[in-house]
């Protein structure tokens, strides 16, 4: 019999003594309580290995139509903090059996994993090579905010810093944060989104989970306005653990011969950095001919915000029937 052992775990139990179970948004509980509302053909099948000195590794996953993932996204396997590398070996290695079974079972024949991609070795990539699974790069625009502001804003393009000292004087900003949780001011972004976007398209319950990270201390809304009033730039900013993710923007699209989003953004960065989170997250930066034109101008913009670039690995295994 083996000595490591399956059992169904919550996505919303605690990360105690598994520091990455919840240390980026995307990655962590807000995704799990997010992607239900736009994701429903999904279904939790999270899990932890059981190992001889208890719980070893945690998977946050979700099986879909066609793949086993974490709602779309590359599925967590998380370590837990001061095990022995062969209990993580191990364990690993009987989380991977199980995610396999679990896929062959449903007659799936792709499995979705994300792994850091440093220097370090990786047990889990070293694993899932063995096993022939595919590795492609992701990269995301991301900002140490342990750095002094001064050398943050010596990063930004050249050209940014005229746009930015313009949206200084000329926008207005106003939050919706824990301190202050004016929840008629948080109904503005969702509406103002559905203007910008043409339509409303997401629901009610899309918008309450933004509504109760923001509650919950876990995330702030910024609305900018003209001088004369007209709201014409929002974004929220969610965070886990010391990791802000910049999860949504909308700006005025009439009012695009000025510059909105440059100081809106930077002054979102400048506030995380004041309530002592480290790192920034702007988002993915997708490679030519894998994303829209729309995308790629979007990832220029974010980019022009620093030079970091955080590389993590997508693994895609493939399971034979």
């Amino acid at each position: 019999m083996s000595k490591y052992r399956i059992e169904p775990l919550d996505q919303d139990c605690d990360g105690d003594g598994f520091p990455e179970w919840d240390d980026h948004p995307l990655r962590g509980g807000f995704a799990g309580r997010l992607y239900p509302t736009v994701n429903s053909s999904h279904g939790d099948c999270s899990f932890q290995v059981i190992g001889p000195a208890g719980p070893v590794i945690r998977v946050r996953a979700t099986k879909g139509p066609d793949e086993l993932s974490y709602w779309g996204l590359p599925m967590l396997l998380a370590s837990k903090q001061g095990a022995e590398s062969k209990h993580i070996r191990n364990g690993l290695s009987a989380a991977l059996d199980h995610l396999t079974e679990l896929a062959r079972n449903a007659g799936i024949t792709r499995v979705v994993i994300g792994t850091g991609a440093g220097a370090e070795p990786d047990p889990l990539a070293a694993q899932l090579v063995d096993r022939m699974a595919e590795g492609t790069v992701q990269a995301s625009a991301m900002i140490d905010l342990t750095r002094p502001t001064d050398a943050l804003r010596a990063d930004i393009r050249d050209s940014y810093r005229s746009l930015t000292n313009w949206g200084q004087r000329s926008i207005a900003m106003k939050y919706a944060n824990a301190l202050n949780p004016d929840r008629a001011l948080f109904d503005l972004f969702p509406e103002f989104h559905a203007k910008v976007a043409g339509g409303r398209r997401r629901g009610d319950d899309y918008w309450g989970v933004y509504w109760d990270e923001i509650a919950a201390g876990r995330g702030e809304l910024a609305l900018g306005r003209l001088e004369d009033g007209t709201l014409v730039a929002g974004s929220i900013v969610v965070w886990a653990g010391v990791t802000a993710y910049y999860a949504s923007g909308v700006y005025d699209r009439d009012q695009f011969d000025k510059p909105l989003g440059h100081w809106p953004l930077w002054n979102t960065i400048l506030r995380a950095q004041e309530i002592g989170l480290a790192r920034f997250d702007l988002g993915e930066i997708p490679a030519r001919g894998h994303a829209s034109d729309k995308e790629l101008n979007i990832a220029f913009f974010k980019r022009g915000f620093t030079s970091g670039r955080h590389l993590r690995l997508r693994w895609v295994l493939s399971v034979q029937s």
